[in-house]
Formats: C-alpha cells, structure tokens, sequence
C-alpha cells in the first residue's frame, strides 16, 4: 500500500507551523505563501534528484550504507577544500 502525500493546505500548515516555532513571524502572509512555494521548489528538486537512487534501491541495486566509511570520504572531501574541525 502506498503511502498517502499531505494534501497542499496540510503541507503550508505544517510550513507555517515550523515557521512560527522558530520564531520566524516578521513575514506577511503573502510572503509565506512565497517562501513556502519555494520550498515546495526545492524539495521537487531534491526529490528528482535522488529519484535514480531510489529506484536502483527498489529494484535490489543498492546495498546498505558503511556509515564509517561514509564519513571518510566526507572527511577527505571536505579537507580538500581547506575545512577541518
């Protein structure tokens, strides 16, 4: 059975309700509802970006995640560009 998506209202509700309890009130409600486009714009984005991945995971492709070594490559990465701790 597939998971049933928030409707549109309920995703600004729980949007606006993040918002809110990070203090975040100085934004008109206009100014929400463009924020909130935004993010709907960004999550799309993320969503078609790891959407290959997911795939090659439903059809058996994938193989579980060696969190250690994970956080090498990070690491490494992140040395390269000059951050450290």
């Amino acid at each position: 059975m597939a998971a049933q998506l928030p409707s549109e209202i309920e995703s600004f509700h729980r949007f606006l309700t993040e918002q809110l309890e990070r203090g975040e009130v100085s934004l008109s409600p206009e100014a929400s509802v463009e924020a909130f486009r935004a993010y709907q714009r960004d999550l799309e984005r993320c969503r078609d970006e790891i959407r290959p991945a997911l795939e090659r995971s439903v059809r058996g492709e994938s193989e579980p995640l060696d969190i250690e070594a994970l956080k090498v490559r990070v690491t490494e990465r992140l040395a390269d560009k000059g951050i450290t701790d």
